[in-house]
């Protein structure tokens, strides 16, 4: 019985550690991935001053540009294809990061392709109004071949007059693709969903 005992109450140690450890670092905000942030407001003012409209030929050659940033989504294109497509100076946020420095988003982007073997994105075609170009795409993540795990999003684009990006918004649930690989989490989300 003393075992029992014993071992419940290092369970339950365990377990308040745990909590409060979670408790700590659920408290602080996580990147915010599409909130009006000071940075954002910034850029998307400063963008929208200095913008171009492209053309229709333009907006086929700038946005292939982007493309072919991201696919293949291989580290040896990404090191020569970001600096074609982004410009030096830009504003670049995605689900998990923030950048204005062409050099650490490109080294970024190295190292997520080099972890991520298997991922392509396939492209629709843009959307276009005035300086805002919307470039919807769909990431395949490796996976089973007859079971690929899918998930949709959305790029806001703005191009300077060298035809570069200096303006890129994401907007994606990357839970999409987190959640199911972690089966806790994805429960602990479930609980809080059905509240509301």
């Amino acid at each position: 019985m003393k075992g029992f005992i014993l071992g419940f109450l290092i369970c339950l140690f365990l377990f308040l550690v745990l909590f409060f450890y979670l408790h700590s670092v659920g408290k602080s905000p996580r990147h915010n991935a599409t909130g009006p942030t000071e940075l954002y407001s910034k850029w998307e003012s400063k963008t929208r001053e200095l913008a171009v409209t492209p053309s229709p030929e333009q907006l086929e050659e700038w946005t292939a540009r982007v493309r072919e940033a991201f696919t293949p989504f291989e580290a040896v294109r990404a090191a020569e294809n970001f600096p074609k497509a982004y410009a030096e100076e830009f504003y670049f946020r995605d689900a998990f990061h923030q950048f204005t420095d062409l050099g650490k988003m490109t080294d970024y982007m190295v190292k997520t392709a080099e972890t991520s073997t298997g991922v392509t994105f396939t492209f629709r075609p843009p959307v276009q109004n005035g300086i805002d170009v919307f470039l919807p795409w769909t990431m395949v993540l490796g996976g089973s071949e007859e079971d690929p795990q899918e998930s949709m999003g959305l790029s806001h684009l703005r191009f300077n007059s060298d035809g570069k990006v200096f303006f890129h918004q994401d907007y994606w649930d990357s839970a999409d693709v987190l959640v199911p690989k972690v089966p806790v989490a994805n429960g602990l989300i479930e609980l809080v969903r059905r509240q509301f």
